[in-house]
């Protein structure tokens, strides 16, 4: 497991992305958290509440949010998230595209900082939900999809809907980093109707309910008792016990015994995917923000998948509502948020609950507990990103050359693979314009390759499909000899092109900061 680089009761204040990239890898035991949802408008808090000023937009635009180095990034290192974004915009639109690049960004980073025995718990509605589950199947993989649940967040009868059904129900996705994840179950209490009903008898012990058994250990027989057509199995020694404590009944003799089950020995109903006994947060708890939600579904969350002593994340911690209910439970915590309230709210709650006040001058007592910081930790496990796609970990680039986007390699290989009117495919040796051309791996990812320019290359349509991640260059051009491929053309004139992308690729390394380089990438030439 990852070396912490950062301390319990952390809150970052600023864009996540950046915090959530210094934090080093396996490091958090769950990630509780309540992204934006893309409902295409923006919120505000209450006016004179705990959180007045707290707003966000939660809108999206692919030409005004969507950078170029995540698009890079996602095409690179995770191509089935990016198909799920494509699909995304063709079904929805370019709105739903950016959205969905802005959180997929930071779901690979969560993934990343997940522990193996890890859980995340997404929280969203319908306006998003589908794809928000593609993009966290690409991610965390389906295997290890373990719940969608549906939380009703509205009690109430008032439905104002008049040309659909009333949405009351938010979803909450809950996805496992491994299979080692942690799950503590969970019991309801029995309903007084399934009380009434089952627990019927009664002594001086309390309410009771009687189940056939048996200290039988083998073989097929059952016993169809009222219904009951299997019987508990205990041990003959066990049974023994039983009958000595007068938890034992036997209605005739050659019947099967039955056993007091008491009411205050169940343990209830285990939880299952519909939550329908947690309201939405309401008065005191109430703090005004837009979104907030309920503690006792964040300690739900908190108390399955954790234990007491380990760490909780929400990057998009809002209201403190996470940071407040991993306190409540001894569980260590950081928050993240971009509004400039966080801290002061984060505090008070905190204060509110009875967890700051251990001294007559809390303002100095919580600048100790809690960090407040605004720029990001620093790593130190090598930086890495991690591409599960790929099963390789990859380095994120460092030097100014290797941080150069997928078009300014373009307008660079360009230059160096062209001849006369087009530009000369690497692999087939075709000479096409320069709009058929697709940029790729020499060594492909699978084997370890670079995302940098000296490991680029630029290659037809056809051969870029043939090549896929598992070819080398080398390797696509003996499979476009082949007889039954055929698509060979000129392999001189293709060999020269990738020497050529070469020398162009370590010309554009040791160039960088020149003028002319700059030129060169910009496409100005």
């Amino acid at each position: 497991m990852g070396e912490r680089n950062f301390a319990n009761r952390t809150l970052y204040h600023g864009d996540n992305l950046a915090f959530l990239r210094g934090m080093n890898s396996e490091t958090m035991h769950l990630i509780a958290t309540d992204p934006p949802f893309n409902k295409n408008r923006d919120f505000h808090a209450t006016p004179d509440s705990l959180a007045a000023g707290a707003r966000f937009r939660d809108r999206w635009r692919w030409d005004e949010d969507v950078h170029e180095e995540w698009t890079d990034g996602i095409i690179d290192d995770w191509p089935a998230v990016w198909e799920v974004i494509t699909a995304a915009r063709a079904a929805y639109g370019d709105d739903m595209g950016a959205f969905l690049c802005w959180l997929g960004v930071r779901l690979m980073e969560m993934h990343r900082v997940l522990r193996a025995d890890g859980s995340l718990y997404l929280h969203c509605d319908p306006t998003a939900s589908h794809y928000i589950k593609a993009i966290l199947d690409a991610i965390f993989g389906w295997k290890n999809f373990r719940n969608e649940i549906v939380w009703q967040r509205r009690h109430d009868k008032h439905n104002l809907a008049t040309k659909s059904m009333g949405r009351i129900v938010d979803s909450i996705l809950w996805y496992a980093k491994s299979p080692l994840h942690k799950y503590n179950i969970q019991y309801l209490p029995y309903s007084p109707e399934y009380i009434k009903e089952m627990y019927k008898h009664t002594d001086d012990r309390g309410r009771y309910r009687l189940l056939p058994c048996t200290n039988e250990t083998g073989g097929n027989k059952t016993y169809n008792f009222r219904g009951v057509k299997r019987a508990w199995r205990f041990k003959p020694e066990r049974m023994q016990r039983m009958f000595e404590d007068d938890l034992l009944v036997q209605a005739r003799p050659g019947s099967p015994f039955q056993y007091k089950k008491y009411l205050k020995d169940a343990e209830g109903i285990k939880l299952d995917s519909l939550w329908i006994d947690i309201p939405g947060a309401r008065g005191n708890e109430r703090t005004g923000y837009p979104t907030q939600k309920p503690l006792a579904l964040y300690r739900r969350i908190i108390e399955a998948s954790s234990n007491e002593g380990d760490f909780v994340l929400d990057p998009f911690c809002g209201c403190a509502t996470t940071p407040v209910a991993a306190e409540q439970l001894k569980r260590k915590w950081v928050g993240m948020d971009i509004w400039d309230g966080a801290k002061d709210i984060v505090l008070s709650r905190l204060a509110e609950e009875g967890m700051l006040t251990e001294d007559k001058q809390p303002l100095q007592f919580w600048t100790k507990r809690v960090h407040v910081e605004t720029t990001p930790p620093e790593r130190s496990d090598d930086n890495e990103v991690a591409a599960p796609s790929f099963r390789l970990p990859v380095q994120r680039p460092h030097e100014p050359w290797q941080r150069i986007s997928h078009r300014q390699m373009t307008h660079a290989l360009s230059a160096a693979q062209a001849s006369g009117e087009g530009v000369i495919c690497a692999g087939c040796g075709r000479l096409l314009e320069r709009e058929f051309m697709q940029l790729d791996h020499i060594q492909p990812k699978a084997e370890g390759g670079a995302n940098h320019i000296l490991n680029r290359i630029l290659l037809c349509g056809p051969c870029n499909r043939r090549k896929r991640n598992y070819l080398t260059l080398a390797g696509l051009r003996r499979e476009n000899k082949k007889k039954a491929v055929g698509w060979m053309q000129d392999e001189g004139r293709a060999l020269l092109a990738q020497d050529s992308a070469r020398a162009k690729a370590e010309w554009v390394r040791d160039h960088f900061d020149t003028p002319e380089c700059q030129q060169l990438i910009r496409g100005q030439n």
